[in-house]
């Protein structure tokens, strides 16, 4: 049978009064779980209004 571990992350715009997300680092963080085994399993927004105000990254990799 296989077994998972799985790990969530916050992603967070840059800056104070900013909803702009910085593409580079996003990358940087994907690269980065991915080189260590994690698989992105899933994405949600969280918004108000239409305006997402950070993101969680779900992840997975088996152990």
């Amino acid at each position: 049978m296989k077994r998972f571990e799985y790990k969530t992350i916050e992603i967070k715009p840059k800056g104070t009064w900013s909803w702009k997300f910085d593409i580079v680092e996003i990358d940087k963080i994907l690269n980065d779980m991915g080189s260590q085994g994690w698989e992105l399993v899933t994405k949600e927004s969280l918004d108000t209004g239409g305006t997402s105000y950070s993101f969680h990254l779900t992840f997975k990799r088996e152990i």
